[in-house]
Order: C-alpha cells, then structure tokens, then sequence
C-alpha cells in the first residue's frame, strides 16, 4: 500500500491529477458544510432527513440535506435525470435514439440535454423539499415568496455546481467525478456513524454492563469489516466470456488470437437498490405530510419495506431492477453484431444470433447471483435490527447501499490508477 501511494505521487502527470481531484472534494465538502441562509435547521430532527425518499438524498449527499447546505442537493438530480435520457434513448424518442449512434457528436448533445433536464429537476426538487419542511418542521426564518425563491435558486445553483465539480474531476482527474463526490460524503460520516454507534450500544452503569456492552460493539464493527470483505469480493467478480479474434501475419497466415470478455457479476451496481428503495419510498414521503387517516395509514403499511409486505415487495423490486438495468447496460445484440464485423466470435458459438443468445444466457445466470447479492446487501440492515435489538437505534448500519457504493467507487478508483501508472511503466521503454 505504502508502494502504491508512492508510485502515485512519484509520476508527475497522476500527481496532479489526483492533487486536483483531493482539491475539488475539498471544496465540494466545504460547500456541504455552509448552510443556506434564512434556514433554520434546529426544527430538523434525524428521524425527519433520514426516513424515506429524504433518507435516500441525504445518503447519496453525505448527510447534506440534514444541514439544508449549499450542496443539499449533491449529485441527485444529475443521476435521475442521466437515467431518464438513457432509458428514452431506447428507441422511445427518436432524435435520442439517433444521437445514441452519432458518437461523440451525439454524446454531447445527449450531455447538453441532460444538463437542461438536470437544471429543472434540481428546482422542482428544491421547491418540493423547501415546501414540505416548512409546512412540516418551519425551516424558513421568514416566511416569503422573496426567501423561498432565494432557497430553491440556490439549492438548484448547488446541484448545477455540485455537478460541475464532478465533470471536472472526471474530465482532469481521477476517477468518476460523481461517483467520488458521493463515495466523500458517505465516507466523511462514516467516523461520526461509528462514535454515534458506540454511544448507543455502550453502557457504564457497572463494570460488567460495560465489558459486556464493550464486546457487543467490537463485535458490531467486526461485522461491517466482514461484510466491507464481503461487498468488496463481490463487486470485483466477473465472469469470463472466451474470446478469439483472427490475426494476419507478415506470411500471409491467418491465426487466431485468444482474448476474453469479462462481465461482472453485478454490473448494474447500487442503482438497483436505490430504484427499489425510492419507489416505495415515494409515495410514504407524499403520504406523510397528508392528514392521517385508514387509507394512508394501510398504504404506508404496504410500502414500509421494513414490515413483511413492503419487504417482500422491496425484494421483488430490487431482482426487477437488476434484470432490468443489467440489460440496459449489456446490450448482447449490439456485441454479437460488433464481434461478427471484427471477424471475432466464441469458441463453439456460431456467429450472429447464436452469439447474441449466448451472451443474453450468460448475463442473465450472472445476473440471478448479483440480485440475490443485492438482496442480502440491501436486507441486512432490515434483518439485523429485529434479530440483533442492540443495533436498532445505531446510526451506523450494517450493509445498505452506502457499503456497495464506498466499494465500488473505491476499486473502480484505484483500477483507473494502476492502469495510468501500468501505461506510464510500459511508455518508459519506448525510445524517443
């Protein structure tokens, strides 16, 4: 480790680039801890931001909507609206359809619409959370039209500039800007999660109470570590597709040259999980600032994925989802039509729609291990709390979607690094 950090700092070209990258998450975290004025965030109580759809946002901002700071926002509306534009360019509008296949050129635009669409998802999302914490909790100091529109204009210029700062790491850093912007927020909790944890589980009213207390608490962190493994080992899984491309040599031979396409286990990461979560999510938020009656009280009851019904349907939605964003994200037509133009193909699989189907049947037996990995992520801080009653009230979970997000940034982070350094190392014999 002590090598590889040396490494990293000894090429000039990474140097800067990871010194850039650390310098924009700075300024991200600043911003995340400068609240937005005429907001009065001591009427906020834990339960309020981390409950539902609002408990979604805050973990994806690093507990930044609690604090209602400059970023309360974070990255959330740039992430909905880049999953809509994928999903519409699926041949349900035509132009996004088009610009799909243009390349650069149509990435740029897709990048420029989604940019517009972000911009007015981040102030619809602004107005819709200022408005319900005022009517529920009175956040605003004073309560004008002139303070309100202040707010929402500067949550949404947060969410615009929050997305700014994660194009800027992507394009002159280290790393998927967005993603790190996330991977920080959660990460910079994580200390105050495990001091909070310790508080809860740990008890000196007597010596023994507290030996005991104290030995409940390691063995609580020896679990996350365990599961940290666990997600680790996961998220860095593939499967191996056999590959073989024909090659010419100076004599005119053709061979075959063997290669590999990996697939990973789980390619549609935490996105399922958040989709999942959010869903259900959803209308319980809108429900909760609704007078109570029968009919909203069953639906919350239905929707709560901590209760046996609303669990059975998180579940559900969580395998959909998966099976759903794995396709999207590996299309086999498009890589069975790519490999019989290269020439390339799969041992003992004919080209074209032999391959296609191969490669769909691959993906979706891979698929079935990555949902039901999904699955006991995302249910074990459900599970734990009613089994284990000492970790209800902690404020550090075990397992959840903060854990499959840390992992998969950080591996995908430090992958990105080794393969600049590996191309720095091999660029060195090369005489000039």
């Amino acid at each position: 480790m002590i090598n590889f950090l040396k490494n990293v700092f000894k090429k000039g070209e990474l140097r800067r680039k990871v010194i850039f990258t650390l310098g924009m998450l700075f300024v991200f975290r600043l911003g995340a801890a400068v609240t937005i004025p005429y907001i009065d965030t001591s009427s906020l109580t834990s339960a309020a931001t981390n409950s539902g759809i609002f408990g979604i946002m805050n973990m994806l901002g690093g507990g930044t909507l609690e604090r209602f700071s400059l970023f309360s926002l974070g990255v959330s509306p740039y992430i909905t609206s880049s999953i809509i534009i994928e999903l519409l360019s699926m041949d349900v509008i035509p132009i996004l359809a088009q610009w799909q296949k243009e390349g650069n050129n149509g990435k740029k635009k897709k990048d420029r619409v989604t940019r517009f669409l972000t911009l007015a998802l981040a102030a619809i999302q602004g107005g819709s959370l200022t408005y319900a914490f005022d009517k529920g909790y009175g956040i605003l100091t004073q309560s004008s039209l002139y303070t309100y529109v202040y707010v929402v204009l500067i949550m949404a210029a947060g969410s615009m500039f929050a997305m700014w700062i994660g194009d800027q790491i992507t394009i002159k850093g280290v790393g998927n800007g967005t993603s790190l912007l996330i991977f920080t927020g959660i990460v910079a909790n994580l200390p105050n999660q495990f001091l909070t944890s310790y508080d809860t589980m740990v008890s000196y009213k007597s010596t023994m109470t507290a030996v005991t207390s104290i030995a409940w608490y390691a063995l609580f962190v020896l679990a996350y570590l365990a599961i940290m493994v666990f997600v680790v080992y996961t998220e860095g899984a593939i499967r191996k597709i056999k590959m073989f491309y024909p090659t010419n040599s100076q004599t005119i031979m053709r061979t075959k040259e063997d290669t590999h396409m990996p697939l990973k286990i789980n390619s549609s990461s935490v996105i399922p999980v958040i989709f999942a979560a959010s869903v259900l999510a959803a209308p319980r938020t809108i429900i909760s600032f609704m007078k109570s009656t029968s009919t909203t009280t069953a639906i919350d009851n239905i929707l709560n994925y901590q209760k046996p019904v609303g669990f059975v349907l998180y579940v559900i939605m969580i395998v959909f989802f998966t099976f759903f964003y794995s396709n999207l994200q590996i299309d086999a037509k498009k890589i069975s039509e790519d490999l019989k133009k290269s020439g390339g193909a799969i041992p003992d699989v004919r080209p074209g729609v032999d391959t296609k189907k191969y490669i769909g049947t691959v993906l979706n037996r891979i698929t079935v291990v990555g949902a039901l990995f999904l699955t006991i992520i995302a249910a074990i801080p459900i599970i734990v709390p009613v089994v284990w009653t000492a970790t209800a009230d902690n404020a550090l979970s075990l397992g959840g979607t903060g854990l499959i997000i840390v992992a998969g940034v950080a591996l995908e982070t430090i992958r990105q690094i080794r393969s600049i350094l590996t191309r720095k190392e091999y660029h060195g014999y090369i005489r000039k």
